[in-house]
């Protein structure tokens, strides 16, 4: 130290300088920060802020994941869920939407009523029926060619009875074209969604034409009349079983006592009937069934007990006048006898099949209705016969007519 009490500078000790290591990084007093400074500021303050940036992110996502969620249930997985599966071919829930539709559209065209619950009940048994017949088929010895589902998508468009080199001449080529062009759009499905829906349905009504072959014309058959009351208390009832008794013919029984509308037509006669052509299958067990020793449950000229039918809330008592060992069918049994072997040997098929599955229930059938009404097709309800559900009438373009 000098002697005027001043301090040397090489005598000023290092301690000082070196106990503030944390402010080498603050600017001097009144002066601005360096750039340094301020990078190194900024750096640290993103270190701060990280976790509250990544809460915000996850939050936001977890808030925009709600909507997504929902959308992606509600419309995207939804008709992508299997609603029919045939060892490897399998139909989702969009593609029964698209069925109906078919037949929605084609109904609406030929001026019938449409109801779309009839449809729905029935729409995913007959596309498991038509892959079933599709893949089974052969064992019967059908097919089809190409040629018969070009027939049968020109006879979904009014285009009967034409054959396939009528159809190739080019003006008439040229229309088919522009009205299959318009029944895709109209019907709101591909070309190739169109096309499936006939061929299967070729194949199940062929399948069922072979089987036809195997139904034997003369069957035994009973000639079978009604009566029919609202109340099964109705005395009218026992009048007609004392009138019966003493010989009073049946029809002149019905025409006098029984309640049935049109009773003055038909005197109460249903006609001769093979076994399995009733649909009241009450009433079909009372005509056709057989007790415990054997021996018909309805003998002939013996009014039956009553039979409840709920749709149309009567009671009917039935009667068989005749019975036949061997009588002809008349065509109409014979439809239904093949729409029976059709679907026997359908369930026989079905049984064999390894990997069978068919969904539906309630849930499945609101969301259906709900994407069928979504379409803006007319709501007139009733379903026209169409490839596939019903027969179709193969005669103008198989075996030679193209």
């Amino acid at each position: 130290m000098a002697q005027d009490g001043t301090v040397e500078p090489g005598l000023i000790p290092d301690e000082g300088l070196e106990s503030r290591p944390a402010q080498q990084n603050e600017p001097s007093s009144g002066r601005p920060p360096s750039r340094r400074e301020l990078v190194a500021s900024k750096r640290a303050q993103s270190r701060r802020n990280r976790p509250f940036v990544i809460t915000g992110i996850l939050l936001f996502i977890a808030i925009l994941a709600i909507p997504v969620y929902g959308y992606v249930r509600e419309f995207v997985l939804p008709p992508r869920e299997i609603a029919v599966q045939v060892n490897d071919a399998t139909y989702t829930r969009g593609y029964v939407v698209d069925f109906v539709r078919f037949h929605q559209r084609l109904a609406l065209e030929n001026g019938n009523p449409f109801d779309i619950s009839d449809q729905m009940l029935t729409a995913i048994q007959t596309i498991s029926e038509n892959e079933i017949a599709f893949q089974k088929a052969p064992l019967l010895g059908v097919t089809v060619s190409e040629e018969e589902v070009q027939g049968a998508i020109r006879e979904t468009m009014g285009f009967r009875g034409m054959s396939t080199s009528q159809a190739a001449e080019p003006a008439t080529r040229a229309d088919i074209d522009e009205a299959f062009r318009q029944l895709l759009n109209r019907t709101q499905l591909s070309e190739a969604a169109y096309t499936d829906i006939i061929r299967k349905g070729l194949f199940r009504e062929k399948a069922r034409r072979a089987l036809q072959l195997d139904v034997p014309r003369l069957q035994p058959q009973k000639r079978v009349y009604q009566l029919e009351f609202r109340r099964d208390t109705d005395p009218d009832v026992e009048r007609a079983r004392r009138r019966l008794t003493t010989g009073d013919p049946m029809q002149q029984v019905a025409l006098d006592l029984s309640q049935e509308a049109f009773v003055a037509r038909t005197g109460g006669e249903l006609g001769w009937m093979p076994e399995f052509v009733f649909d009241d299958l009450d009433a079909a067990d009372v005509i056709f069934g057989k007790n415990e020793l054997g021996e018909p449950k309805l003998p002939p000229n013996t009014l039956s007990e009553g039979v409840w039918n709920g749709t149309d809330a009567v009671y009917r008592y039935y009667y068989v006048d005749e019975v036949a060992d061997a009588r002809e069918l008349d065509p109409e049994d014979l439809e239904t006898l093949s729409d029976r072997a059709l679907a026997v040997w359908l369930e026989d098929q079905r049984v064999s099949i390894d990997n069978y599955k068919l969904v539906f229930n309630s849930e499945i059938f609101v969301w259906i209705g709900q994407q069928v009404s979504a379409a803006g097709i007319d709501q007139l309800e009733i379903p026209t016969p169409a490839p596939g559900s019903q027969p179709i009438n193969l005669g103008d373009f198989i075996q030679g007519a193209n």
